[in-house]
């Protein structure tokens, strides 16, 4: 990461661990707040009530289940979003790894790149796709038209091989690449070495699915996981509390008769 992702990083982990203890003394507040009232019989009515409603154990377990299949999905989606924020490259070298696009450079071909529909070549990348890139081949297997992962600074570029220079005179020791977008009129500013590229891309992508990761690297993706979190653990937690201090005052409300003193009264 550069500097500043380093910095936005840290500070909005700052704001959510603060978001999350302030937002954990305002719930335990109000149910602080909610338990007095019940001890106090100031919500007597509504517990009356409660009392004559019937139960429905199959709505509140699909509910719940469907809660727990969320959080997971989510989790899911969560730690791959921060794997791939926090490494960039990881998987590149030697393990596929997922990439999201992040440019239109790949989302079209443009009028005069005619190599591509000479070729019947379609494959191109849309904004906020998820690709998965595979390890780099040996270098004299790649081959025109593949399109490339490789580094450029601190920026990853994905885009298309359309030229291979061989050893000459003036690059003796080695091949040089040169890239294009297909969306592009201009190739890249400066050939591409092997040794700059990262992963390639054969094709395997999911449309769109890459907005998901952004949201989910983003605080208000964060403020999701801590919210469904919440749902799943803390509220039911928090409503056998509310349970049991209603039973406790319908127990006041409505006391049982004391049978054995009924039968001595009668002796």
């Amino acid at each position: 990461m550069t500097a500043h992702e380093t910095y936005t990083f840290i500070l909005c982990l700052i704001v959510m661990v603060a978001f999350t203890a302030t937002f954990s003394y305002l719930i335990a507040s109000n149910l602080k707040m909610h338990l007095k009232m019940i001890e106090l019989g100031q919500l007597d009515e509504d517990i009356k009530k409660s009392r004559t409603q019937p139960q429905k154990p199959k709505v509140e377990f699909v509910c719940r289940l469907l809660s727990w299949v969320l959080m997971i999905a989510m989790i899911v989606v969560f730690a791959v979003s921060m794997c791939m924020y926090l490494q960039p490259d990881c998987g590149f070298k030697n393990l596929p790894a997922l990439k999201v696009v992040k440019s239109t450079s790949m989302q079209k071909a443009h009028e005069k790149n005619t190599y591509l529909a000479q070729n019947g070549i379609d494959d191109h990348l849309k904004m906020f796709d998820l690709i998965l890139i595979r390890p780099m081949p040996a270098e004299d297997r790649l081959e025109l038209y593949d399109v490339v992962v490789y580094q450029k600074d601190d920026t990853q570029i994905i885009h298309r091989i359309i030229g291979i220079e061989e050893p000459n005179a003036q690059h003796p020791d080695e091949r040089q690449f040169l890239l294009k977008g297909d969306a592009n009129l201009w190739e890249d500013e400066f050939p591409v070495l092997y040794s700059q590229m990262q992963g390639i891309y054969e094709g395997e992508r999911v449309p769109f699915a890459g907005s998901f990761v952004m949201f989910m690297q983003s605080p208000a993706g964060w403020l999701c996981i801590l919210l469904v979190v919440f749902a799943v653990f803390v509220t039911p937690a928090i409503e056998k509390k509310i349970l049991a201090e209603h039973e406790k005052r319908l127990a006041v409300l409505f006391p049982e008769p004391d049978t054995q003193k009924q039968h001595t009264d009668k002796a």
